[in-house]
């Protein structure tokens, strides 16, 4: 998936008009907007919140969105993609080396944006978000299983675990109660219940946490919020 999602619907192909890059950064203005309100507020967000906070008015913020659910869902969207984004940048062939970068990646990206953790946390809290981990995962689970590399079958039990694993690494880490080592040490576990070795899965958590450090899990994860 192209990293360069676009932010408004029905983009044109040509070069971008004036009045479509400020339909672009109005938009934009209004999801970081709304990022922040959901961290901040969980689901007790308000149209009124999101509005006061992108200072705009009403009838601007009814210019994007139907309403609360609709924006809900703009930002479970936006959030997904980042995520989706971020993967299709790294070709890593083998499926434990991929699962370990990519769970290194979403953690350690919650260590430095306090802000996208919790939006992330709120959203995979609420029924019907779009944000549901086991989705990118399932694939490289079953590729995983198919060649050999993981011995745990991918069916919801597995994909209840380890993404379990993930939100509540996320959510210690949000509270403040994570060690500097946990994204590492939640990688390590993830692989081992996939029934990765454990001298491979502690080299793999290693590896896939030294190299996300060193890129920068922000920006390969899209942050984008920045109106």
């Amino acid at each position: 998936m192209s990293a360069n999602v676009p932010l408004v619907e029905n983009e044109p192909r040509g070069p971008r008009t004036r009045g479509y890059r400020k339909k672009e950064r109005t938009r934009r203005q209004l999801i970081a907007a709304g990022m922040r309100v959901l961290a901040e507020k969980g689901q007790g967000l308000t149209v009124s919140d999101v509005v006061a906070e992108a200072e705009v008015s009403n009838g601007t913020f009814y210019n994007y969105f139907v309403d609360r659910d609709e924006l809900l869902e703009a930002l479970a969207e936006h959030s997904a993609l980042s995520l989706a984004a971020a993967a299709a940048k790294e070709r890593i062939e083998d499926p434990a080396r991929r699962f370990a970068a990519a769970t290194a990646r979403v953690l350690l990206r919650a260590c430095e944006d306090d802000t996208w953790a919790r939006v992330m946390l709120r959203l995979a809290s609420r029924p019907g978000s779009g944000i549901d981990l086991s989705r990118y995962l399932r694939e490289d689970l079953a590729e995983g299983f198919a060649r050999g590399r993981f011995e745990a079958e991918p069916d919801d039990a597995t994909l209840d675990q380890v993404t379990g694993l993930i939100v509540m690494t996320i959510r210690r880490i949000v509270e403040g109660n994570a060690t500097p080592d946990a994204p590492q040490q939640a990688v390590q576990r993830g692989l081992r219940a996939l029934g990765v070795d454990e001298a491979e899965s502690a080299e793999l958590a290693a590896e896939a946490s030294m190299s996300q450090r060193a890129t920068g899990p922000g920006a390969s994860a899209g942050q984008g919020l920045t109106p």
